[in-house]
């Protein structure tokens, strides 16, 4: 057995495989957990709260946070990575979260969310931005492959 760059690279590899592993453990732990709290809050009524445990999750981090390399990786939501199960069931929370933020209308709608937060969701909602959203966020640009109970709770 030789010693020499290709072991080198091999084991830097391993290195890097281990480190990506370990953070989608990571990751999937932390969205388990954000779920799980969002639906809580979502559960005793507190919408804005339930909406703002989620974002994190659903949404592209900003590049403007720093953390991010000028290689060309993209930067997707978590959302992006996680198993089936998890997606489906937090874009089946978030549609059910924005029905019910609708639901409430005007009046409690701006108190609950705040003027502007809750004219923004409305929007969303009645322009189908939310597809969009989901599309671009939670699949990565890929129409085909948004699961059929996500379409379905959408």
């Amino acid at each position: 057995m030789s010693i020499g760059p290709d072991s080198q690279s091999s084991s830097q590899y391993l290195s890097s495989s281990h480190s990506s592993i370990n953070r989608s453990k990571k990751a999937s732990s932390e969205i388990s957990k954000t779920y799980k709290h969002a639906s809580q809050l979502f559960l005793t009524r507190r919408l804005a709260e339930a909406y703002e445990a989620l974002e994190p999750v659903i949404k592209q981090p900003s590049q403007a946070n720093g953390n991010h390399s000028d290689e060309d990786v993209p930067i997707i939501a978590p959302i992006a990575t996680a198993a089936t199960s998890q997606r489906i069931k937090i874009w089946s929370l978030y549609a059910t979260l924005l029905d019910a933020a609708v639901d409430l209308g005007n009046e409690l709608g701006k108190q609950e969310f705040g003027q502007k937060l809750y004219r923004d969701l409305v929007r969303q909602v009645q322009s189908s931005d939310v597809w969009e959203q989901v599309v671009q966020d939670g699949y990565q640009g890929r129409e085909a492959s948004v699961d059929a109970e996500v379409v379905y709770n959408l």
